[in-house]
């Protein structure tokens, strides 16, 4: 046998990458995540997965308001307008 180990891999993510993610991407991400467990009836699971799931809705809308909120600043340019 050999006592050979193979190599860690420390792999991280880079922001720069993280920067191509579009808009609207977030967003369809986001509502992906909220099909995922819309269907889910919170009465029959755990109370630890009931609120993973409350979780998972309120983080995904918060995603998108705050993506639809900047998109809305740009178009309409609110900042100016105060």
């Amino acid at each position: 046998m050999s006592d050979e180990k193979e190599p860690e891999v420390t792999e991280e993510i880079e922001w720069e990458e993280a920067e191509t993610t579009t808009r609207s991407d977030l967003i369809s991400c986001a509502y992906y995540a909220i099909s995922a467990v819309e269907d889910i009836d919170l009465t029959l699971t755990s109370k630890i997965e009931a609120n993973k799931i409350r979780r998972i809705r309120r983080q995904s809308i918060d995603i998108i308001a705050e993506v639809i909120g900047e998109m809305h600043a740009e178009i309409f340019d609110t900042e100016e307008d105060i």
